[in-house]
């Protein structure tokens, strides 16, 4: 469930230096015509657009939309001079103390002094406009979290599956009962926008992501499973693709992760 009651950009920026934000499986990000960010190609970006921006919310408002029930909005300006909506929940549960932002899209805005927003009309612009340096600096702070992985943990991981839509989440969420029945101590991180399972000072051991049509569950060691899982290009790439039609065989799978986890393929 979604955390309730009012959310300030000073929580928001909390939040986000203290690495607790992550990227939802559908993540969008786009920009009106005519509004440059970063390189054109690539759109806008993560760690260099997403997190300096998250940092420094002028305004944050409730969704109003009726599908985004539990949904925030926030509004930040960009060095380059234009104006960056965020779209976002809060996730936390009652045994959770962590509460965790889940970004769900990200997009450019045009304007000097002022933004029509479709869902919530013309937005007076803030005249703090950052510096190059200034984002540059807020960057660097994100990396520098990131590398000492403090966004580990159950919040995270459940954040993540509860962003996933229908049959996906009920896939992943059973998937992710099986490794921690079969591992009770597992260690359990969201990393390269996807959830993964290690083992305390040996290593990842698996991971699971989901596609449009199926979710993928791999399996990342350093030898071979028995008997092997039907997709991958070698031991650390064992994977297992179910569509909304398969069953899950979870015999199979607890082995998998058993095997795997006595022979982690991924260091921390």
């Amino acid at each position: 469930m979604s955390a309730s009651g009012p959310i300030t950009g000073q929580r928001i920026t909390e939040l986000v230096t203290a690495n607790q934000v992550i990227r939802a499986p559908y993540y969008q990000a786009d920009h009106d015509e005519g509004v440059r960010f970063t390189d054109p190609e690539k759109g806008l970006q993560w760690g260099a657009d997403v997190v300096p921006a998250m940092m420094s919310l002028f305004r944050v408002e409730k969704d109003t939309r009726d599908d985004h029930p539990d949904g925030w909005v926030g509004f930040a300006r960009h060095w380059r001079g234009g104006t960056m909506r965020l779209d976002f929940d809060l996730f936390s549960r009652s045994d959770e103390t962590d509460s965790i932002l889940v970004v769900t899209a990200i997009s450019g805005r045009k304007g000097e002094q002022t933004i029509v927003d479709d869902d919530f009309g013309e937005i007076e612009l803030s005249d703090q406009v950052p510096t190059r340096e200034e984002w540059g600096e807020r960057q660097k702070r994100y990396q520098a979290i990131r590398r000492n992985d403090t966004a580990d943990g159950s919040a995270a991981v459940n954040a993540y599956i509860a962003a996933l839509p229908g049959w996906k989440r009920g896939v992943a969420a059973r998937f992710d009962e099986i490794v921690r029945n079969e591992l009770p101590h597992v260690r359990r991180a969201v990393k390269y926008h996807q959830p993964f399972y290690g083992v305390e000072d040996q290593g990842w051991f698996a991971s699971f992501s989901a596609f449009s049509k199926h979710v993928k569950l791999t399996f990342v060691c350093e030898t071979y499973l028995e008997p092997k899982p039907p997709s991958g290009t070698g031991p650390k790439r064992q994977a297992l693709d179910l569509k909304e039609t398969d069953t899950l065989d979870e015999e199979q799978v607890a082995s998998w992760v058993q095997q795997a986890a006595a022979d982690p393929g991924m260091g921390w």
